[in-house]
């Protein structure tokens, strides 16, 4: 993307802030957009002022994707019925922006969204000012007045049978919902409009209801947070401002919500993280995170799980924390710390996250009794220095199920199953890996997905690029699993890879496979299963532009990009 201001340009990426040189504060506010990415259709907000702010605040652009011709990609599994697990949120504040999205899950990824209806106590409006990403469902529109709004929505799949869904959500516009915090204002009583706020996020929240959302004003606010059901479980950045939490390494944000609504917390800044950020303990009807950016945290203790989100699992699998984890960018964190640590996590969705964490371990961890989560469209990315195979990291400690991991792309980053899955009654069960692209890593696989009761361990529509490393790898010296071929299916890859190796163990020798042995006594990879290897690099363009040429006819069926 290019904006100009005046006469001066810049080339803008994805979630970054940029700044024009010979801008004087004050001045008329000239920002446009003069050049925008395929399929995407970009604005200045408008919510911009008219002269350039003078106290530095920054002026958001948002960009869309836009309706484009079907897209039918290859039926893999698991192609369940199409289900919105969590919904947009459901309070919204007259006349100031309102922005949410859904999690859904099922189908054939990707998705395509569209405006079926919108009312007003029950009367039809006009969607002329609702704004629909087509690909991701993100709605963006002012209510004009209070009462209750009813959004429905079609989703359709990209599979061969294309399946769809039409879902509504009631959103209540109502200024009695909300609580506002300022750094200006005053903790009193009869205080917390938008217009009188609060001056801590601590006594909004002790005077708060659990039907009511908190929305904190630009600025940068020393403090942690502990979410329960019977006060305010929203906390909102107010659109287009820079909302700072500092926890001061000291404090967290712990959510112990067992009942609806859902947990949000949305639009923040995040410093001075030590040990954990955002903790579950357990967030049962779920928590969403989104649009967070997480600049900064540090293990205080490397063997207890430090990151940036950690659910807890210490009371057992009888329940479940489920997680919308959307948008968020995870900066650097110090010491062996990774974006989630996740115990006993369920139905969650991780997507459209961007992960720079430096020198560390990993990226996601899904640790201990995973079911039912999906990792899709998350952009990974290591330095070389930093390479690890642990990107996305599923280990499976005390089993897990059903895990769907597709559309991500990794860069000095691998993608590892199986771990910490160590018993021989340990279970790893219908694993779906594919339409990754995965550079300068690969795929790793260990103990669990060949344990006695372990089945469905499925790698298909990848895009391996490891150079001179082979692109598989793992098991760590146990002997070579005699049902492999049965509990593994391995096609319709694509590799680049100039390693006469296909699998090398990680520590020993034993279990290392030349492509002979991968692919004629496995049957992995073959041309007839759909697999091409290479030892030349097909791919072009670098960071997330990353893949093949937009000419190459294998771009529609293999990697991340659809």
């Amino acid at each position: 993307m290019t904006l100009r201001h005046g006469s001066e340009s810049v080339s803008a990426t994805l979630n970054q802030p940029y700044a024009f040189a010979t801008s004087v504060a004050g001045s008329a506010l000239n920002l446009s957009v003069t050049a925008q990415p395929v399929g995407q259709l970009c604005a200045v907000s408008a919510l911009a002022p008219a002269t350039v702010p003078t106290d530095g605040a920054p002026v958001f652009v948002r960009c869309v994707s836009q309706p484009a011709a079907r897209i039918t990609l290859p039926d893999t599994l698991p192609n369940d019925a199409l289900t919105v697990r969590i919904g947009l949120r459901d309070v919204a504040y007259p006349g100031i922006p309102y922005e949410s999205r859904p999690g859904v899950a099922g189908g054939i990824f990707p998705y395509e969204y569209r405006i079926k209806s919108l009312t007003l106590g029950g009367v039809a409006q006009s969607t002329a000012g609702v704004s629909l990403d087509f690909r991701r469902g993100t709605v963006r529109f002012t209510p004009a007045s209070e009462g209750t709004y009813v959004l429905t929505l079609e989703i359709r799949d990209s599979g061969a049978t294309q399946k769809t869904l039409e879902q509504s959500f009631t959103i209540q516009s109502a200024a009695a919902r909300f609580l506002f915090v300022a750094t200006d204002g005053v903790d009193a009583a009869g205080r917390g409009t938008r217009t009188t706020p609060f001056r801590t996020l601590a006594y909004a929240l002790a005077n708060s209801s659990s039907s009511q959302a908190i929305v904190l004003r630009k600025g940068s606010y020393q403090t942690g947070l502990i979410i329960y059901d019977d006060k305010a479980k929203q906390f909102l950045a107010y659109p287009d401002e820079v909302v700072t939490l500092d926890l001061n390494k000291t404090y967290d944000i712990s959510v112990r919500s067992d009942a609806a609504p859902t947990a949000r917390i949305e639009g923040f800044d995040v410093t001075g993280v030590r040990q954990w950020g955002i903790v579950s303990d357990p967030s049962k009807a779920g928590v969403v995170i989104r649009n967070m950016r997480f600049l900064d945290g540090e293990a205080a203790n490397n063997g207890e799980n430090p990151a940036f989100i950690h659910g807890w699992g210490d009371s057992g699998p009888a329940w479940r924390h489920k997680f919308l984890i959307q948008d968020n960018d995870f900066g650097t964190y110090v010491g062996n710390g990774y974006a989630t640590t996740l115990f006993d996590a369920g139905e969650s969705i991780i997507e459209n996250n961007q992960l720079n964490l430096g020198k560390v371990f990993g990226g996601f961890h899904d640790k201990d009794n995973s079911q039912h989560n999906t990792y899709r469209e998350n952009y990974i990315v290591f330095s070389d220095a930093n390479r690890t195979g642990m990107g996305i990291q599923i280990s499976a400690q005390d089993n897990s199920a059903n895990l769907h991991i597709h559309h991500n792309l990794l860069i000095n980053a691998g993608i590892h199953l199986g771990l910490q899955c160590f018993q021989s009654s340990c279970y790893m069960r219908d694993h779906d890996v594919h339409h990754n692209t995965v550079v300068r890593s690969g795929i790793g696989v260990n103990w669990g997905p060949f344990n006695p009761t372990s089945y469905g361990t499925r790698i298909s529509y990848n895009l391996i690029s490891n150079g001179s490393q082979a692109p598989y790898g793992g098991l760590s010296c146990q002997s070579r699993p005699a049902n492999l071929a049965t509990q593994m299916s391995v096609a319709a890859n694509l590799i680049e890879s100039s390693n006469s190796l296909a699998f090398k163990d990680s520590e020993c020798t034993g279990n290392d496979m030349n492509w002979a042995v991968w692919q004629g006594t496995y049957g992995f990879d073959t041309t007839a299963s759909g697999s091409s290897v290479s030892s030349t690099s097909a791919l072009t363009g670098s960071g997330a532009l990353t893949g093949l040429p937009a000419s190459d006819a294998r771009r529609g069926t293999r990697g991340h990009q659809y």
